[in-house]
């Protein structure tokens, strides 16, 4: 039994304690936010149906927004990954299982897109609902956690108002990271639902196990980068746990009961999939991205000179090579070009401006043993640090300082995991989650792609709102001028928002050269350049459906060949040429039928006579020239050539 110990609460008026003399009694030492408020029961009972009333239209009118710019954004193809997540969803809606089932992508958008798509709905409309219902998950349940833990309105709606233009912005992605933000949410909640039930009763505590299990293995399920986010964050918050209570004299409780009630769920809900996985791969596997990804993070080689120079389709159903990245599967084309150019750049193509801003990896470091190896990958790490800073404030430039801020307060005490469990685990699971990405991309990505870091926008202003009510009883008894300085700061959070992800500009919360385009909100459903290129490509029957094609712009290619229905070879800036004979003989031994030539409108007229017949000529302004990510559309001719012997 320890002596009394004071615990503050959130009143209304002013900061009261109340005296606990058994920790283990009560779960108002785990966190103070569940402390008794002392507002009368009844008051206390219409103050929560007019909060939760609030917090739902809030809730209602962020979903339609998000909705809205989902609905105008339906024929966008915005990445070669998404042409992957939706061609296997395509395949589970028409009951191709066994070519469905894939190492590399994880399966959850698929699988939710999937009955969407039988009951008729389009590919791109699908993936817009799925991430539509995403972010009602993000705003609800991150609400949800703000105002359950400070019983104040302004927390929530500061979290829901804050996060709904960068929700907005996110939605038209068509990849799996705003399901990953949306579990990310949901599995903050596991984590506090696990914590709380450590003072409770073993049978409380198996449960709330087995539901951090549950979610675990739906973000498995999800991405399999949240796997490792998962143990780590899980060891962290228990070692937090044993930490606190260990620091005040605490008994144990049996906290191993928890993680393993987690740990054995995980196992039942993955067991399936794994087994699946593994029964096709031929040995056991969870998923092979991380292996891909990290596995070039020691090595300067990279997938560049790893990859084969002609990757083929992995089955009949799929769209691109991109469909299965497995290096058995990926490895299975030609791995040698017959007709080398003399320089490996692409004839005609321009550097790439991420190469040009990115600096140059030390290609010498990596060579050796393990010790060289570990250097290397540390120096490239250092050198990609100003990128990941750069890349957060992209979207979101107030998520270092209030990362700084929470690190400064518990440091000096003012923050303390006995008052503020959740917001430190809070804390703690987002820089985890900082910590794996920083892990997994380079300096020569530039820090990789923005939505990557998407978890951390929602993790520092749920850890914002969550302060609130501290920081406002710091502050309230300090003078107006204290007080004005947090309106101004919160306000400037909110503001930058919307200013960044609603209305497209960065200055002068982040420095920009450009201003960006502003969200179509209500304006008309934009068709995009690759679609009416289709479009005309279809009219003209120019290529039958399942046809195999590949050309010099694989990016362009790939989005083109998804909309009419084709097959695309190859990989980008690999130089192919129809010109070539022995890269031709080697494109029909592979069963490719037509080639794309993307040239700059004005550029000369090109014979096609010894290579085949050309089918169809099409202009549109897309990416045309340089085959890299980073390139902007211009007007380009297309020609599509029936390859011949």
């Amino acid at each position: 039994m320890l002596g009394s110990v004071p615990v503050p609460l959130l009143g209304d008026a002013m900061m009261e304690s109340v005296t606990v003399t058994d920790p283990a009694t009560a779960p108002a030492v785990l966190d103070e936010a569940d402390a008794p408020d002392p507002v009368p029961a009844r008051r206390r009972g219409g103050r929560v149906v007019v909060h939760l009333a609030v917090l739902a239209v809030v809730l209602v009118v962020a979903v339609v927004l998000v909705a809205l710019v989902a609905y105008r954004q339906r024929l966008a193809i915005t990445n070669v990954d998404g042409i992957s997540y939706m061609s296997i969803a395509r395949q589970y809606a028409t009951g191709d299982f066994a070519d469905a089932v894939n190492a590399y992508w994880s399966p959850a958008v698929s699988w939710l897109m999937a009955p969407l798509v039988a009951l008729g709905l389009g590919l791109q409309t699908a993936f817009g609902a799925v991430n539509t219902a995403a972010a009602a998950v993000v705003v609800g349940v991150g609400g949800w956690l703000a105002w359950s833990q400070t019983r104040r309105l302004v927390p929530p709606l500061f979290y829901m108002v804050t996060v709904t233009p960068a929700l907005m912005s996110a939605v038209p992605a068509q990849t799996p990271d705003l399901l990953v933000v949306a579990w990310f949410l949901c599995f903050l909640w596991a984590l506090r639902t696990a914590d709380r039930s450590l003072v409770g009763p073993l049978r409380g505590r198996i449960a709330a196990g087995a539901v951090l299990g549950a979610v675990g293995a739906v973000g498995y399920f999800v991405k399999l980068y949240t796997l490792p986010v998962t143990v780590v964050a899980v060891v962290v918050w228990l070692l937090l746990r044993l930490w606190s209570r260990r620091r005040r004299g605490e008994r144990d409780r049996r906290t191993w009961v928890t993680p393993v009630a987690a740990v054995v769920a995980f196992a039942v809900v993955a067991a399936p999939w794994v087994g699946v996985l593994s029964a096709k791969y031929e040995g056991f596997t969870l998923g092979s991205s991380l292996a891909v990804n990290f596995g070039s993070k020691f090595d300067d080689a990279g997938h560049g000179s790893g990859w084969p120079f002609l990757p083929v389709p992995p089955n009949d159903s799929a769209v691109s090579p991109n469909e299965d990245f497995s290096p058995d599967v990926y490895g299975r084309g030609p791995q040698d070009d017959p007709d080398p150019l003399p320089t490996p750049e692409v004839a005609g193509a321009a550097p790439a401006a991420d190469a040009q801003a990115a600096p140059q990896e030390d290609t010498a470091s990596s060579d050796g043993g393990i010790v060289a190896k570990a250097r290397y990958y540390l120096h490239q790490r250092v050198l990609a640090f100003p990128f990941y800073l750069a890349r957060i404030s992209g979207y979101a430039p107030f998520v270092v300082p209030i990362g700084l801020l929470f690190a400064a307060a518990v440091t000096v005490g003012v923050v303390r995991f006995r008052r503020n469990a959740f917001a430190c685990i809070a804390a703690a699971t987002t820089f985890v989650y900082f910590l794996g990405y920083a892990g997994i991309t380079s300096a020569a990505s530039r820090g990789g792609n923005i939505r990557y870091y998407w978890p951390l926008f929602y993790g520092t202003v749920l850890l914002a709102a969550l302060m609130l009510p501290m920081v406002w009883r710091l502050v309230r008894r300090r003078g107006w001028l204290r007080i004005a300085v947090t309106v101004v700061a919160v306000l400037a959070v909110t503001v930058a928002s919307y200013s960044q992800n609603w209305l497209g500009r960065q200055a002068p919360f982040y420095a920009s050269t450009s201003n960006g385009t502003p969200l179509n909100v209500f304006g008309p459903t934009p068709v995009p350049e690759v679609s009416r290129l289709a479009d005309q490509v279809i009219a003209d029957g120019a290529v039958p459906a399942d046809a195999r094609i590949i050309g010099t712009n694989y990016r362009t290619l790939t989005s083109l060949g998804f909309l009419i229905d084709a097959h695309v070879y190859g990989r980008s800036a690999q130089g192919y040429r129809y010109d070539s004979e022995p890269q031709r003989e080697l494109f029909l031994d592979q069963g490719v039928q037509y080639f794309v030539q993307f040239d700059p409108v004005g550029s000369p007229e090109r014979d096609y006579s010894s290579a085949g017949t050309l089918v169809g000529t099409y202009e549109a302004t897309v990416p045309c020239a340089s085959d890299t990510s980073s390139e902007s559309p211009m007007p380009c001719r297309v020609q599509f050539v029936e390859l011949r012997r």
